[in-house]
């Protein structure tokens, strides 16, 4: 017995020890001893809150300016763009103007003919406010507009000698040129203007405001503390926004992707959040940056609320992270739903679009059906009685051939307007047969009438290609575009150079094209763009449907039309069928 009741008081004593310790110990130290946990834990799920969401802002930032990257480099590269095109029309003006050696060239740029052509390069629609043409060692030839007198000498600038340390580089981004006068900075765009071999009769310099580009910057919603700036592969700057150090070195951007955003990443020297991204074409990058305390504005404020909820007790903790975790899946859900109603918005507006435009076909093809049957009849009874009158007037000696003449063509025109109007709104189903594209050639320009003034030329380069088409409908194609080449030649004087139409066939590796080129006048900008609007016409005859329907007739087929102009030079039209094995794939 007393063993047994030995072993059960040692089996209790360390019980009782405890329960002395836990006596011993006051109810404030094992209050703020919890307390201690309790904030220790509660310090620890705000750090990792306030982790996350600092997390969270970074990429939403960083996500921000890849995306205004994208859009501001894009509608930076299309002012570039603009640009060059100016450039290399007022060069190519220029390279005919000249003559074949820099000094015949320096010497006919002196003349008033290359300041006119100068002056082609200004207007509204050119984003230049001033271009020259230089010698090739940089010597200033001629100007137009308003040209800065600090940017007289430009022998010893960047763009003179880096054009002509490159005898390859066929155009070239100078560092900004600042007029002493007004402050202003002009970035300097130059091309070359060579002379076929390989060497150099002058370079065509253009002067870019920078403030229009500054002016662009400032539009778009940056946020706060954040930069835009476009600078050369060298860094130097050439415009920014805010303009605080435009034209002085950066940090060089030449190993960025050529056409792809770069991944924004974290400057933890400077706390700067920063996207580049290239100009396609041009060795420019722009860059978008913003400053760290900028980008985690937000995150600060929340952070100090979770350092007041806190405080607070682990009740107020519990509720303060199921609220912050709340108001995320809020924040998703709205995203999401936002996103959701966007693209229900944009399908319902395809929809309609896509609808209307079905529904004016559908109006217009009633309409022509309606249009052609009350017409054909009245003209075919016309036609009926205008050769009994014709017969009458022949019995009966009069001579009213000529009037005679001109109603039977006014009812032909009639009815060839009828037949366009009828083959624009009814889309026939094609009947396409395999043809060597050259002999069916022949075969309708064989059969086309063209005035003595004028003449035909055939240049066909893709000997035996076969094509899947339907001979009747492209035979319309070809048709019309030779006859409005011959309209635009019979428009010139009379004095004018021969005139001349070419038709033309080349092979590619999956399509054969077929061209039609006239040498007459050309058509203007700012018809180009519309001539293959329905209705559209310069002509006082005519229904504006010829060249629709061409274009309607090639996409039957899977092809596609393209036309170049120039005013003075004439006008090609180029239609691209695909080749017989592209057109069993296709089909």
């Amino acid at each position: 017995m007393v063993s047994v009741f030995a072993n059960a008081a040692a089996r209790t004593t360390p019980v009782r020890a405890v329960n002395r310790g836990l006596r011993s110990v006051r109810p404030t130290t094992l209050l703020v001893a919890c307390g201690i946990i309790l904030i220790a834990a509660l310090l620890n799920v705000t750090g990792i809150v306030a982790g996350r969401l600092r997390a969270e802002a970074i990429a939403s930032a960083r996500t921000e300016l890849a995306q205004l990257d994208a859009v501001i480099a894009e509608s930076t590269g299309h002012a570039f763009a603009v640009a060059d095109t100016v450039s290399r029309a007022v060069a190519d003006r220029l390279l005919q103007a000249g003559g074949a050696n820099p000094r015949a060239f320096a010497a006919a740029m002196r003349a008033p003919q290359a300041a006119v052509i100068l002056a082609s390069g200004l207007g509204p629609a050119s984003p230049y406010l001033a271009i020259a043409v230089l010698a090739p060692d940089g010597t200033l030839l001629d100007t137009a507009g308003w040209w800065p007198p600090s940017a007289t000498d430009l022998a010893g600038r960047d763009l003179v000698v880096q054009m002509r340390a490159e005898p390859r580089l066929d155009r070239f981004v100078g560092a900004p040129v600042v007029d002493a006068h007004t402050g202003a900075r002009l970035i300097p765009i130059v091309h070359r203007i060579g002379d076929g071999a390989d060497g150099t009769l002058g370079y065509v310099v253009g002067l870019l405001p920078a403030v229009g580009l500054e002016s662009f910057f400032q539009g778009v919603a940056l946020g706060t503390g954040s930069t835009v700036s476009l600078q050369r592969a060298d860094g130097i700057v050439l415009a920014q926004y805010p303009a605080s150090s435009a034209g002085a070195a950066a940090a060089p951007v030449a190993d960025a992707p050529a056409s792809a955003i770069d991944i924004p990443v974290l400057d933890n020297e400077h706390w700067r959040i920063a996207a580049t991204r290239n100009l396609s074409g041009f060795p420019l990058a722009l860059t978008v940056t913003r400053r760290g305390d900028a980008a985690l504005g937000d995150w600060s404020g929340q952070t100090m609320l979770l350092g007041v909820l806190a405080i607070c007790g682990a009740l107020g903790v519990a509720l303060m992270v199921f609220l912050i975790a709340r108001q995320i899946r809020i924040y998703g859900a709205l995203a999401s739903a936002r996103a959701e109603k966007m693209e229900a918005e944009h399908a319902r507006l395809v929809t309609e679009a896509e609808l209307l435009k079905k529904e004016r076909l559908s109006v217009l093809g009633q309409l022509t059906a309606t249009v052609a049957h009350e017409l054909r009849n009245p003209l075919s009874a016309i036609r009926n009685t205008l050769f009994s009158t014709k017969e009458m007037a022949s019995g009966a000696g009069l001579k009213l051939d000529r009037p005679i003449a001109r109603m039977e063509r006014s009812i032909e025109r009639c009815n060839r307007i009828i037949g366009d109007l009828l083959e624009y709104a009814r889309t026939r189903e094609l009947k396409r047969t395999t043809v060597n594209l050259e002999a069916w050639l022949k075969e309708i320009l064989s059969e086309q009438t063209i005035p003595a003034t004028m003449s035909l030329a055939e240049d066909f380069r893709a000997r035996g290609a076969q094509v899947a088409i339907d001979p009747e409908r492209m035979r319309r194609v070809v048709i019309n575009l030779v006859e409005n080449a011959a309209q635009a030649l019979g428009e010139m004087p009379a004095d004018a150079i021969e005139r001349r139409i070419t038709v033309r066939t080349l092979e590619g590796d999956d399509a054969v094209e077929l061209a039609v080129a006239d040498n007459g006048a050309g058509i203007p900008p700012e018809n180009l763009a519309r001539i293959f609007e329905p209705l559209f016409s310069t002509k006082s005859f005519g229904t504006g449907l010829g060249l629709a329907t061409v274009k309607q007739i090639v996409g039957q087929h899977g092809g596609t039309i393209e036309v170049e102009s120039e005013i003075g030079r004439g006008t090609c039209f180029a239609v691209r069928l695909p080749r017989q094995e592209e057109v069993k794939v296709m089909e």
